[in-house]
Order: C-alpha cells, then sequence, then structure tokens
C-alpha cells in the first residue's frame, strides 16, 4: 500500500486519498487502477485543458498562453503555448479564411520532486506537447466558425527501485513507460459579447482513440475560462482556467 501512494503521488500530484464510506473508496481504487493501467490517457486530458485551440482574434499577429488551472495548479504543469496568425481572413481575396499555426510543451513538475521524498520511485518523467493549424471565417459580424487539426503527443515513465516492483491489488506492475499520441479534428462556432470579449463552443475528435470531447468557454482580454467535457476520461468534467496575451 505504501509503494501504491507513493505511485499515486507522482501520478495524482496529492499526499493521498481518503473516502468516506467503502463506496468512495471502491471507486477511488477503482480509478486509481485505470490511472496506474494508462496515465498518459488520464494525464492527457490535463494537457488538453491548456492546449490553445481556437482562433486568434481578428486583428492579432500572435498570442502566448499558460495554463493556471488545473494544469499548473494544481497539477504543476510547467507550460507554454503560442498561436501564430499566417494568413488574415480576405487578405488573399474574399473569402479565404484566416490561418493560424499553434502549438505548446507541458512538462510536470510535481513527477519530479515526489521522487525525492520517494524510497521506491527511481525516477519519474510526465511532459508532452501538441501542434496543429486552425481555419476560422465570419459567417456575420457576430458569429465566426472554425475548424481545424492537431496532433498531440504525451509520454509517461516511471521507474521503480530494484526490488520495489507496485504491488496494486495483488498484482506486480514492473516499470510504467507509456505514451498516448493522437490526431485530433476540430470544430466550433465563436461570438463576441464586447470588447475583448468572445463565447465559443468547440468539439474535437480523435482518429486514433475515436473519442469527442467538447470546450465551453468564455475569453477576455487576458484569461479564458471554460469547461471540458471528456466523455470517457476518467474525470469527465474539467473546470479550466488560463492566461494569455495577444500581440
Amino acid at each position: 500500500m505504501k509503494k501504491l501512494i507513493s505511485t499515486l503521488t507522482v501520478l495524482l500530484c496529492l499526499n493521498g486519498i481518503s473516502f468516506a464510506a467503502i463506496d468512495w473508496e471502491s471507486k477511488g481504487m477503482q480509478m486509481a487502477g485505470e490511472i496506474v493501467a494508462n496515465p498518459s490517457a488520464f494525464f492527457y486530458d490535463f494537457q488538453q485543458d491548456l492546449e490553445g485551440t481556437t482562433p486568434l482574434p481578428p486583428g492579432k499577429a500572435f498570442s502566448v498562453q499558460t495554463g493556471l488551472f488545473p494544469t499548473l495548479i494544481p497539477m504543476t504543469y510547467l507550460n507554454l503555448s503560442g498561436k501564430y496568425r499566417l494568413h488574415a481572413e480576405g487578405r488573399i481575396a474574399p473569402g479565404v479564411p484566416q490561418v493560424d499555426l499553434i502549438g505548446g510543451y507541458c512538462d510536470m513538475m510535481a513527477a519530479k520532486m515526489a521522487v525525492k521524498d520517494s524510497d521506491t520511485i527511481d525516477s519519474a518523467k510526465l511532459n508532452g506537447y501538441y501542434m496543429g493549424a486552425i481555419l476560422s471565417s465570419s459567417v456575420s459580424p457576430k458569429i465566426r466558425t472554425f475548424w481545424g487539426y492537431k496532433r498531440s503527443v504525451l509520454g509517461a515513465k516511471i521507474e521503480f527501485t530494484p526490488g520495489n516492483e507496485l504491488d496494486l491489488l495483488g498484482t506486480k506492475i514492473g516499470n510504467i513507460d507509456t505514451g498516448f499520441k493522437d490526431d485530433f479534428l476540430m470544430a466550433g462556432i465563436e461570438t463576441p459579447k464586447g470588447t475583448n470579449k468572445v463565447w465559443s463552443m468547440q468539439l474535437n475528435y480523435g482518429l486514433r482513440t475515436q473519442t469527442f470531447s467538447t470546450k465551453l468557454s468564455w475569453s477576455g482580454r487576458f484569461f479564458e475560462l471554460g469547461l471540458n467535457i471528456y466523455p470517457e476520461g476518467v474525470l469527465v468534467f474539467h473546470p479550466v482556467w488560463n492566461f494569455h496575451v495577444n500581440f
């Protein structure tokens, strides 16, 4: 059990999980088993929380973004994303959409810090990146649609000290070396609600995993507040808070 708690400290960035009733304990152990069995798939949902996958506002050339919650706090993802406008809408010819390039990188610091306090885990790494492109076109002065593509990659690696492999519900688990990679198609719609204020709704589809996810968000001058929904994730609902600067 001590080894299990140490591993979940790396994976969940928490000191432990306590439950008030046996049903909650059973559910918690089930979730822990799913996370340990495939940590990269679980943590990729948090990577999606920090990814900037909406188009740049009209008139802006590039932007930088960092995820604050739940990515930096409490998950300790150091992360940075960027967008670059390759083509402004209608610049070449009327009706030609805006084209933005997107990308970013993240690295979980808690995984490295937890190793220092563990006698059973030798090393732990969890990091990832994404890149893609977004096309956007105005349907009316109040509505803009966008669609695009992104490739996302996340890797998780945990090495135990010799003789201290993880014992999960009576099953010995050796070193964990897993990854997540998928190509996504994206489509969405946004509508401005004032100066530097935009509501947006987005649908993503993973071509390899054949899964859907949804993002609802409000974006202001510097902050984005949203709700990401992962129907097949361990945690279905993710409230999101990101910081960005557009230039």
